[in-house]
């Protein structure tokens, strides 16, 4: 879908990397996040490609295998004809992903949002007024008021 998107001189190669909180690496063929070189591994085991759109402009996809969180993406120049792990780090960012799409506050303000009143649960929409982005889960007790994400 391309939700990823960076801006670097066109006619280069770059490619993306995604890790989870604790700093490990997502491997696309065995669909799991691991500790980078697990198994001799390299860059380009852990590459997610991204295509230049000229004009200084690359996109990618973020890996639908992935479950919803909150991820760092890693943007690298490829300096040579394989992704390597001496390539250039030119970009790295947070994410946040609910499973099937970005979430951005901007998406959670301006689109749909639905509390079931006898639940309590605030369901957040992305932009169709059908994906589900976020669930917001409201608990009380005589001392608080917690909200559980999900």
């Amino acid at each position: 879908m391309n939700e990823i998107h960076a801006n670097y001189a066109s006619g280069n190669t770059l490619y993306l990397v995604v890790r989870d909180g604790e700093g490990n690496v997502w491997y696309p063929d065995g669909q799991v996040f691991e500790s980078w070189g697990t198994s001799g591994r390299t860059a380009q085991e852990y590459c997610l490609d991204m295509a230049d759109k000229s004009g200084s402009l690359y996109v990618g996809a973020f890996d639908d295998n992935i479950c919803a969180g909150r991820y760092n993406l890693q943007i690298f120049l490829q300096g040579g004809v394989d992704p390597a792990d001496s390539d250039s780090l030119i970009e790295s960012r947070e994410f946040v992903w609910s499973g099937t799409g970005r979430i951005t506050s901007d998406k959670l303000l301006a689109n749909k949002a639905v509390q079931d009143k006898s639940t309590g649960k605030i369901r957040y929409y992305d932009d169709d007024a059908q994906t589900v982005l976020l669930t917001l889960t409201p608990f009380e007790d005589s001392e608080a008021l917690t909200r559980a994400c999900s």
